[in-house]
């Protein structure tokens, strides 16, 4: 598991799954609160992992290889999938209570 996430496994749970697990839950609910589409996401998680994977090369000298990045891709792809499909419900509840019971 270590050479999968080229460094620390506390560094990796910390920085990209909880951390970046709960920007990409942020961006998705904030993404679905404005109404927007489910396409941006896409473009958001992108920039999220980018964000993620240099904290781990500044701030723990990690390297900026590949597949962590695409693991990082992938779990803030999930957060913001999961954020935006209970906000969204919440909200079609809220406006529809007739059609949404």
């Amino acid at each position: 598991m270590t050479a999968f996430v080229t460094g620390d496994l506390r560094v990796f749970i910390g920085v990209t799954l909880v951390l970046g697990g709960l920007a990409s839950f942020a961006s998705g609910r904030a993404v679905a609160r404005a109404w927007r589409p489910l396409w941006l996401l896409p473009l958001y998680g992108l920039l999220l992992a980018l964000a993620m994977r240099f904290l781990h090369w500044a701030l723990f000298q990690e390297s900026l290889a590949p597949l962590p990045a695409l693991a990082a891709y992938g779990w803030s792809l999930a957060a913001q999938g999961v954020a935006w499909l209970l906000a969204r419900r919440a909200m079609m509840r809220r406006q529809y209570p007739w059609q949404y019971p």
